[in-house]
This record gives structure tokens, sequence and C-alpha cells, in this order.
């Protein structure tokens, strides 16, 4: 039996861009929902990075209709006449894009709509930190590496790893926590989720919600440098993927997820 929630899983989407023939998939993204007020009402957004979006006046998600479980690969633009509609993170080291969506539209076409609350689903560093998570707490990392996405599925490949370091000092200097897990092309934007821990040892915390933590945004390279034994000059550098990945806390999202970036929200969307 899984232990991730299935509206997580569902929340998870490919991000694609639409060339003449076919589509491209580029990337990952997720929905995340924020209430408004007392009354249930939630503003809907797509989280992703800033490089996969950056750049692009149209990118694609896939959606399901309700009422037949259709899938719909959606063109999203992300311009309009005043420009740019999405909201980049102001600090440029944070790999961080926040689309807001049109919720008329999402009700209108009858599409399903699973999304983490930014709130109540999601804990920053600090508060996971306070109940017990720290390195080597288990994190499962939900996305569409290497392109792949099934032609009639929506449903994300999970990879299972752990939270290398997530110290204050790291997240103060670069800016993320770092998981060992392997990353790959496609899994921008990709959430990193907390596997609940079920037993721990006496005497110490743990937490038996699975939350999200954050979203990746790259991975850390090994690379070395080959050397020619005459000339001691280098010629070749070789790289690969050490398993470390930088992901930002969830707190660089949810800081993003404003009532007032979302008025934009209304002329956007399926247009």
């Amino acid at each position: 039996m899984s232990i991730i929630p299935q509206h997580f899983l569902n929340a998870v989407v490919p991000v694609g861009i639409r060339t003449r023939t076919s589509i491209t998939w580029v990337g990952t993204g997720f929905f995340v929902s924020r209430k408004t007020d007392n009354d249930g009402n939630v503003r809907p957004f797509l989280v992703t990075n800033k490089h996969v979006v950056k750049g692009q006046k149209n990118i694609v998600i896939r959606m399901k209709r309700k009422q037949d479980s259709e899938l719909k690969d959606i063109d999203a633009p992300l311009e309009n006449v005043t420009g740019a509609i999405y909201k980049l993170h102001k600090d440029s080291s944070i790999d961080v894009a926040v689309i807001p969506l049109n919720g008329k539209f999402i009700v209108d076409n009858n599409l399903d709509f699973p999304a983490f609350d930014i709130d109540s689903n999601a804990m920053t560093s600090s508060e996971l930190r306070e109940n017990g998570v720290d390195e080597g707490s288990l994190v499962h990392m939900l996305g569409f590496p290497m392109r792949l996405v099934n032609a009639n599925s929506m449903l994300p490949i999970c990879r299972l790893g752990c939270v290398a370091r997530m110290s204050e000092e790291q997240i103060k200097e670069q800016h993320s926590f770092l998981v060992d897990i392997q990353n790959f092309p496609g899994n921008s934007g990709s959430p990193i989720i907390l596997r609940p821990d079920l037993m721990s040892i006496v005497g110490t915390k743990n937490l038996i919600n699975c939350v999200l933590m954050g979203i990746i945004h790259s991975y850390i390279p090994y690379k070395e440098t080959l050397i020619n034994a005459q000339t001691q000059e280098p010629v070749e550098i070789r790289s690969e993927n050490s398993g470390l990945a930088n992901a930002h806390p969830v707190y660089k999202i949810r800081s993003m997820t404003t009532q007032s970036h979302g008025q934009k929200s209304s002329r956007f969307f399926g247009a």
C-alpha cells in the first residue's frame, strides 16, 4: 500500500512545449491551492522551476476531465499584451516560478484539480526540524525525468531518497536543502514529499504526515579533469550526476502565492 496520498500524485503534471507536429515534454510542475476565505474558496496555481518557463510564450500541461477521466493537453499562454503573466521569485538565485490559473476555466471545462494546499499540506524546513525531520529522513520525488510521459496517463515517476542536509546554515547559504536522490532532466519542478515515519527511536520525534517539503531545481555534478600525460594540459572534463540534488524549501513557494498576484489569474489559462 502506498503511503503517498493519491491526490499528491495526481497534482503533479508534465510541462511541455508544443511544436508544429507534437508536444515535447521539458519539465515537471505541480498544482497548489491557497484558501482565500472561510467559505472554502481557493486560488489555483501551477508551480515549476523558473528555467522551465522563462523565455517561453506558451506551455502545455496535461489535465483530466472529471466526468470521463479523458486526458486533455491544454495550452497555457504565459504572456499577454502587458507582458509575462507568471511570477518569478524576486531573488534571481531562487529557481521558482508560480503561474496563476483561471479557476473559472477549470470549473467550466469540468477539469479535475487535485492540489497541494500550500498551507495545510506543506511544512517549512524549520517546522520539519521541530517535528523530528532531519538528515536521513526519507523523501519521495515525483516527476517526469527524461521525457517519460505515458501517452495515456499523467502518473508521475516516483523516486525514493533521503534528506542529505537541511541545516539552517545550508538553507541560509544556498537557499536550498540537499537531498540524496537521482534527479535527471525533466525532473525540473518536481515536488519533494516527506515519507512519513511510522517508527522512531525512543525519546525522538517522528512525523507521521506526508507533506510537501520543497521543489527540486538542480543536481550537483561530479567533475573530473583528464590531463595529458605529455603536456600536462587538461584535455577533457568529464561530468556525471553525483546523486545529490538541490531543492528550494516550501516557504520560497508559499511567499509567492499571494492574493494580490492571484488577481491576474482571471485573464489566464486556456485562452
